[in-house]
């Protein structure tokens, strides 16, 4: 029950957690001191051969085990909340390296092989999307609004909340004209063979496989480093530096805390300071 709140990926992700950090904890869990917890954490960051993770897998640790024993505390479970005493590292400068400019966006998408996949690759980054959200989209999850925008209408945030994510008049115009005749309950990335495939929707691993093929294809720097969640993370930071106010772009992606989206406004790549003052 402890990360019912969390979307699907999320969710599997810090199930799996969950039973590691009682591993490496080596004391029961009303037994264990912040420390014991601390260690735990630092347990799981460290690979089999010694070596340190990454630096977002142990952030996506963190996140879990702070949640685990939130949770903890709220049923109950533990007197003592020790959430607030694990602290998440900061990724500012492994972020920046993971955020590609509006330019390389643009390169992406013409150099996609397909109508749908270049399709794809506009609506998750317009809409600012998880890749787990982009293979689930069917055509009943858009919505009409004015002004020739589309809604997609099926997105949830953090605890259940609807985030209100807007597509732009340019690509629901392009999803209109690529829909056709197909159903309310098609998918609208659909598998190329779709008897192989739950539902005819494509999977996550062939998504990734698209975007780093046109990745490739495109010459950009890191293009074998790209992954669906960088046209995310491309999103929240292009429309920080065009003055969307942090609280709606954390409401649109569903982030859980402001202070997650808040990160992105420190991690612009190409950006200083030391650019603003007026030329001598």
């Amino acid at each position: 029950e402890w990360c019912a709140g969390y979307d699907g990926h999320t969710r599997r992700a810090y199930e799996r957690i969950g039973p590691k950090f009682l591993e490496a904890l080596g004391v029961p869990l009303r037994q264990a001191a912040v420390d014991d917890y601390r260690n735990a954490v630092k347990a799981l960051g460290t690979k089999p051969d010694g070596t340190e993770a990454s630096r977002s897998t142990k952030a996506t640790y963190t996140a879990a085990i702070k949640s685990f024993l939130n949770f903890a505390h709220q049923t109950g479970y533990l007197a003592v909340n020790a959430a607030p005493f694990i602290k998440i590292e900061k990724q500012a400068r492994d972020l920046a390296k993971r955020i590609i400019s509006d330019v390389d966006v643009r390169l992406l998408i013409r150099a996609a092989k397909t109508r749908r996949d270049r399709l794809m690759i506009e609506v998750g980054y317009y809409g600012g999307l998880r890749v787990s959200e982009i293979v689930k989209l069917t055509w009943s999850d858009l919505i009409e609004r004015e002004n020739g925008i589309l809604q997609i209408a099926s997105l949830e945030g953090k605890g259940g909340k609807v985030r209100e994510v807007l597509l732009p008049a340019g690509v629901a115009g392009r999803l209109r004209e690529y829909r056709g005749y197909e159903a309310s309950d098609a998918p609208i990335f659909p598998s190329r063979n779709r008897s192989k495939n739950m539902g005819g929707h494509l999977s996550e691993r062939a998504v990734l496989t698209i975007i780093k093929t046109a990745a490739a294809d495109a010459g950009l720097t890191n293009a074998d480093k790209i992954s669906p969640h960088w046209l995310r993370h491309a999103h929240i930071s292009h429309a920080l530096v065009n003055g969307a106010p942090v609280s709606l772009v954390s409401q649109s992606v569903g982030h859980a805390d402001m202070k997650i989206t808040s990160v992105y406004a420190h991690a612009r790549p190409g950006d200083s300071s030391g650019l603003y003052p007026k030329d001598l």
